[in-house]
């Protein structure tokens, strides 16, 4: 592997990592801070992509081009599409980037619309139920955007117009810019996002909004005690988070693949989202982004390993490899670092800043387990001397 062949697989794994990445950070605002098990999570991805399709074939042309758009699954369409629309895109880099904009707003505004509507008949339910619920209405999503075809086309790929980094990379080198540049500056915009997202989230779960999903997650009963509403919270972390969700699609589609299919949204993408989550550190942002770079880096050598397995040594089970991965990577999770790579990191309020001003030391519960265990020992002893 040469010196330009190493740079573009990093640069690809690193826009795969980006987007897993926003994906993961979504998810924990819905598991790791409300525990909502999301196992729809493809399906709200999916309704950015598909609004991505829609507007840039439909919608778009007539706002930033001028000229009439194309509805998928029409005789016409590839015609109209391949012929006239895409050249008017490349001829116009603001109204790629146009597109982009109103994808993502618009496709993560109808995903915590729809987030809101998944999950209010089940959210009363236990964990298990409100899952199993979750579950169907991806596969819900997944059937209509394959058998609707003026959405996305059916199931036929469909290019689309990715706003344009070449303009960019242009006026910076002063000239006609290599192509490895300009997937460094898509990669890079990519990892603003997630920036972004990091920030936001961050922000958001220091609040006594995240203070609030965190009660709810840890005990319903305490938190209805103290007067939180918690259909209600569940339900806004089901609009944060699905939010999240729409707009990675848009990314997703538009940015990374440049192109849109239903079968780019199956419900194991849900599940490996789920894996990044478990292994970066439930309840924790950064540790989510960890962990997406993790399974994205797995991912990428899985598919690249199972692949020549598969059309070099005839192993038929060559192409399932990564699954197998995520799937291992789960149960270890579990049994050996149930807090993942990076754990839960507990929210300073103004009350715990006092405690430690007072008492020069943190709050017990988040005491290392050894020093909690050496003070038992030790309150125990006292006890025993005092009765003798």
């Amino acid at each position: 592997m040469d010196l330009s062949s190493l740079l573009e697989f990093i640069l690809q794994y690193l826009a795969v990592a980006g987007v897993y990445s926003l994906l993961a950070i979504s998810m924990n605002v819905e598991y790791g801070w409300a525990g909502i098990p999301n196992f729809g999570k493809a399906a709200f991805m999916a309704v950015g992509g598909a609004v991505a399709a829609v507007i840039a074939t439909q919608i778009g042309p007539m706002l930033f081009l001028g000229i009439e758009g194309a509805v998928p699954g029409t005789l016409e369409f590839f015609g109209r599409y391949n012929g006239e629309i895409l050249p008017a895109y490349s001829q116009n880099p603001l109204a790629t980037w146009g597109v982009f904009i109103l994808s993502a707003i618009v496709g993560g505004a109808i995903a915590a619309l729809l987030g809101v509507l998944f999950t209010y008949p089940a959210v009363r339910l236990r964990e298990d139920y409100l899952a199993i619920a979750l579950l169907m209405s991806a596969q819900l999503i997944w059937i209509v955007l394959r058998t609707v075809k003026p959405i996305m086309g059916g199931t036929m790929s469909l290019i689309l117009p990715s706003p344009d980094f070449k303009c960019i990379a242009a006026a910076i080198v002063g000239g006609t810019p290599p192509k490895i540049l300009v997937e460094a500056i898509r990669t890079g915009f990519i990892w603003l996002l997630v920036l972004g997202y990091l920030l936001y989230v961050e922000k958001l779960m220091g609040s006594p909004f995240g203070r609030k999903l965190r009660i709810v997650r840890d005990d319903e009963v305490a938190a209805e005690a103290y007067g939180k509403n918690v259909v209600r919270a569940r339900l806004e972390a089901m609009v944060v988070g699905s939010f999240l969700a729409g707009v990675a699609g848009a990314v997703y589609a538009l940015i990374h693949l440049r192109s849109v299919n239903p079968d780019n949204y199956l419900p194991d993408i849900t599940f490996m989202v789920l894996t990044m989550v478990l292994v970066g550190g439930v309840g924790n942002n950064i540790g989510s982004v960890v962990g997406g770079m993790v399974i994205a880096l797995v991912d990428r050598l899985g598919y690249m390993i199972g692949t020549t397995l598969a059309m070099s040594y005839g192993v038929s089970w060559g192409g399932y490899l990564n699954y197998l991965v995520y799937g291992v990577a789960i149960i270890l999770a579990i049994f050996f670092r149930p807090q993942g790579l990076i754990p839960e990191k507990p929210v300073k309020t103004p009350a715990w800043k006092v405690y430690v001003e007072l008492t020069g030391r943190r709050p017990s519960f988040i005491q290392p387990i050894w020093t909690r265990i050496k003070r038992g020992v030790g309150r125990v002893r006292s006890r025993a001397q005092e009765s003798a």
